[in-house]
């Protein structure tokens, strides 16, 4: 963004995108989108634009435990437990092949190897210890990607972009049951289309979301194999 804007680009599509899209499903489910859809003043304006951004921070919330820590962590693999493993399980492999396209998938051998054997020099522990908690090989090379311009930044960029994603997914799942609500009592076709919408948005931002978060991974731990020396 800008320097004279007030947010910067993470603020405005994690917080102020998300917080606006769930604001319009809750007015279209409460009203018709009475409030919403009409002139504004500026007052208003920036009194919808703050309510956003507030909404957005509180969805943050709900959306990191339940589509990271959960769905991303819990039902599905961890992108960089799974590039640390031997082998891809059926649901990884369609996900890869069929929905992102890359980076959801165990590294090559001889990189793993690398990244082991760096992990057992700067924190002390076994093969075994470390293959048993991912965050002991995680956490120094995150420390080592962030001493890396370019790494450092492409890091910042996965980040805001799997963050987004995130958000604005929960923020559609919140939607789509408003809207649900909706098209049962009305039935009309406006109501089911913004419905089917919805279910798009949920869809296409949560494999955004695992996309961008595998590409984060596997930046860090790249750079941990490669050993990145130019420093910030």
């Amino acid at each position: 963004m800008k320097d004279w804007f007030p947010l910067t680009s993470y603020d405005f599509y994690s917080y102020l995108a998300c917080g606006m899209f769930f604001l319009f499903g809750l007015d279209y489910w409460y009203s018709g989108g009475q409030y919403l859809l009409r002139e504004w003043t500026v007052f208003q304006g920036a009194l919808l634009i703050s309510l956003s951004y507030i909404f957005g921070q509180i969805m943050a919330i709900p959306a990191s435990m339940i589509f990271e820590h959960w769905l991303a962590r819990g039902i599905l693999r961890a992108p960089a437990i799974l590039m640390l493993s031997d082998k891809q399980n059926k649901v990884e492999k369609f996900i890869e092949k069929y929905l992102i396209g890359r980076h959801y998938s165990p590294l090559p051998k001889n990189v793993v190897s690398r990244i082991y054997m760096r992990a057992k020099n700067d924190t002390g522990l076994s093969h075994e210890d470390l293959k048993n908690d991912i965050n002991e090989i995680f956490a120094p090379a995150l420390v080592n990607a962030r001493k890396n311009t370019e790494t450092c930044n492409r890091i910042n960029f996965f980040r805001n972009q799997y963050s987004f994603s995130r958000n604005m997914a929960f923020s559609g799942f919140l939607v789509f049951f408003l809207l649900l609500d909706s098209a049962l009592r009305s039935g009309n076709d406006e109501a089911l289309g913004l419905l089917f919408l919805s279910f798009l948005i949920i869809f296409g931002m949560f494999l955004r979301f695992i996309k961008f978060y595998s590409c984060c991974a596997a930046e860090v731990l790249r750079s941990y194999a490669n050993k990145n020396s130019t420093t910030i």
